[in-house]
């Protein structure tokens, strides 16, 4: 048999001991688990960072796999302790949205298990206190209905949803990877075909705040040096990516920001809706 697999994701950073502590109580209590890092990096308390990273990154692994959420803002207080069983999982993580875009189709479970639960001297480590155990009890085979009652309210994160209109797409920029690309919630599915005369006859701008980029790229050397373009990304949804240089911190984007995407059939000649920046913005 395979080793238990459990992903880790937190915003404890790599200067202190808290993942190194965090492991070694999953070790101890789950001999042989294999362990993957999704990410430490994350800055302190940014809950909406950590739920799109582990939306993210989750699906990739194989079935069975536990993955460990602790960004935790309210650790010691009353928040509820989540156990969820998902089509990307099991997911251990505090109740306060982290898991929203894993939560449909999932069965929630609220932890009432409080004697898998560490002594400790204080309240303010529940990563190694509370969830380690917890993960570690999923590893060893433990079954979630043995842990707390199912729930039906688990706390979601407050998101306006990306939506579309005749010749628009609109939704924010959900997340920046570390190159400064601009990944948006805006679905890729939604642009005119990507393939036949459609593709041929289009012309795509988008717009955030003052900034526009036009063109669709099919990858980064696409892209004229300096430029800037509308790309399908990994996760199959809109990135504004710039070749050579961090666009988010070209333009002074940070994630929430409001993304338009328009688009006309260039068929339409001069009498079709004009469109802002019609021409790849470039930085010299």
């Amino acid at each position: 048999m395979a080793p238990p697999l459990l992903t880790l994701l937190t915003d404890f950073g790599l200067d202190d001991y808290y993942v190194a502590a965090v492991k070694g109580t999953v070790l101890r209590l789950a001999p042989g688990t294999q362990l993957v890092d999704i990410s430490h990096q994350i800055e302190p308390g940014n809950i909406a960072a950590a739920s799109f990273l582990l939306a993210a990154a989750a699906p990739a692994f194989p079935e069975g796999t536990v993955h460990l959420a602790v960004v935790d803002p309210g650790v010691g207080s009353q928040r509820r302790i989540l156990v969820a069983e998902s089509a990307a999982g099991l997911l251990v993580a505090p109740d306060n949205g982290l898991l929203t875009p894993l939560l449909p189709g999932a069965r929630v479970r609220s932890v009432e298990c409080a004697d898998l639960f560490l002594a400790a001297p204080g309240a303010t480590f529940h990563g190694r206190d509370r969830f380690a155990p917890i993960a570690a009890f999923l590893l060893r085979g433990g079954s979630p209905t043995d842990l707390g009652p199912e729930i039906a309210d688990p706390v979601h994160l407050a998101r306006t949803p990306p939506r579309r209109e005749p010749g628009l797409l609109a939704g924010v920029v959900i997340h920046i990877d570390r190159f400064g690309n601009l990944i948006t919630d805006i679905p890729a599915a939604w642009l005119p075909a990507a393939t036949g005369p459609a593709a041929r006859t289009t012309e795509i701008v988008a717009r955030v705040g003052s900034h526009t980029a036009a063109g669709l790229a099919d990858h980064y050397e696409q892209i004229p040096r300096y430029g800037v373009a509308v790309m399908i990304g990994s996760l199959g949804t809109l990135e504004l990516a710039m070749r050579g240089e961090d666009l988010a911190r070209r333009w002074g984007v940070d994630p929430g920001a409001a993304v338009q995407v328009r688009w006309r059939d260039t068929m339409a000649g001069p009498r079709g809706r004009e469109l802002p920046g019609e021409a790849k913005e470039r930085v010299e």
